[in-house]
């Protein structure tokens, strides 16, 4: 769990007439003077915890090693037992984020993405942000919990291709038309600018100056800055134009980009899993994307994939239609070969009897030709000789042996392959 508190300012700016207004306007005036301090030592407590568990586990793993034998039988089942319990704690569940808004309130946020205390902290000060992540890792979602957690207002708007959907405009009858920003900016509140890399980027120029002097010229007149005002600009690329995967990309101004602290918006894997709720299609999901960035394939599959996916194989739908909706939508029969002669872990054996002695652990990426172990045996003339076991492919390595005893032809390790 993570805290959050008000911290209330020695000299607050409330306005003169607080009383007669009503009760729930007073209490927004008074909780917009208020800064709020997020707390994050609960979460990294958590995480050291969860390390001396799992190596408090692999030690009774290795005991029981030990103890194997003519007693092997007996502990099968506890063994069993362990290793399921240390893989549960390898895959972490998300941690809730809890926010406290005054002295008597904890708004809980529910589960949340590994990086929403930094996102907060760097709001505290006052800096706009901008995140930069792939499709559906969640940023809109984060910023609408990040208005909620500083209890102000959240606006929004999506790519921009003219200065006017910023500042607003007067139309015909002399009637101001206003815009999301304008209302962040002048009452206070969080404002998203989704997408602004695919935004015209003279029209992202019109708001350098709000960001930077605190001020902004909008058709009726000059706006200042509103001391709770909060931005956010969410992106999938840094601003330097059309890459690989996201070709409709813009190139920003320098100046534009020199507004922002950046924060890299990753996909969540844990926080994935947690919301699919189905662990077997999340991860199969997670190996299909794994293999699509290795090979450098423009696809996208995000978190999306096990949500829906999840929810499509609940409902009934068969694995095939679901893969094909889901997963494969408009993939060429190609590259969806590519990828799924890759899915089944390849396997690396040895061609001598010997001891074999790994040398790289579980869940580590390898090159081909990444020396896996090595196999110790006598020759003919009873000299112990070592012959390297190397990889034949690159990828994740998602099993190896422990050493021991091997006969010619026997499996020591398969790696989940990303192609030659």
């Amino acid at each position: 769990m993570s805290i959050g508190k008000i911290k209330k300012p020695r000299k607050p700016d409330l306005p003169d007439n607080l009383y007669k207004k009503p009760l729930e306007d007073a209490i927004y005036h008074v909780v917009q003077t208020c800064e709020v301090v997020v707390e994050d030592s609960e979460w990294k407590a958590s995480d050291e915890n969860l390390k001396e568990d799992i190596s408090a586990l692999d030690k009774k793993l290795k005991d029981i090693d030990k103890r194997l034998g003519g007693n092997q039988g007996n502990l099968s089942d506890e063994i069993k037992e362990l290793k399921k319990e240390l893989e549960n704690f390898k895959t972490r569940q998300p941690l809730d984020l809890i926010i406290k808004l005054d002295n008597s309130t904890l708004e809980d946020l529910g589960k949340q993405h590994s990086q929403m205390p930094t996102l907060l902290k760097i709001l505290a000060t006052r800096l706009n942000v901008y995140i930069v992540g792939p499709a559906g890792a969640g940023k809109t979602y984060a910023a609408i919990q990040c208005a909620k957690a500083l209890g102000i207002p959240f606006h929004f708007t999506g790519a921009v291709a003219s200065e006017f959907k910023l500042t607003g405009f007067i139309d015909a009858q002399g009637r101001i038309v206003s815009t999301e920003f304008r209302k962040a900016f002048e009452n206070g509140g969080l404002f998203l600018f989704d997408e602004i890399d695919a935004s015209y980027p003279q029209a992202v120029l019109a708001f350098n100056a709000a960001l930077a002097n605190d001020y902004m010229d909008f058709p009726d007149k000059q706006v200042r800055r509103h001391e709770k005002f909060y931005c956010i600009a969410a992106a999938n690329t840094y601003g330097n134009g059309a890459d690989r995967q996201y070709i409709g990309r813009n190139q920003l101004d320098a100046a534009s980009l020199d507004r922002f602290v950046f924060l890299d918006w990753k996909y969540d894997e844990n926080l994935e899993r947690d919301l699919a709720g189905n662990h077997e299609w999340s991860g199969y999901v997670q190996k299909v994307r794994r293999i699509i960035q290795m090979q450098k394939i423009r696809h996208v599959v995000s978190p999306r994939a096990s949500i829906f996916g999840a929810k499509l194989l609940s409902n009934g739908l068969s694995r095939e239609i679901v893969e094909q909706t889901i997963l494969w939508k408009g993939l060429d029969e190609a590259s969806k070969r590519k990828i799924v002669e890759n899915i089944a872990p390849k396997q690396i054996t040895v061609n001598t009897d010997g001891k074999f002695v790994p040398k790289i652990k579980m869940n580590d990426v390898i090159e081909k030709g990444t020396l896996i172990g090595n196999v110790e045996y006598q020759d003919r003339y009873g000299n112990v000789r070592t012959l390297e076991v190397n990889s034949s492919y690159h990828g994740m390595l998602v099993s190896i042996s422990k050493p021991k005893s091997v006969k010619s032809g026997e499996t020591i390790a398969e790696i989940e392959s990303y192609g030659n």
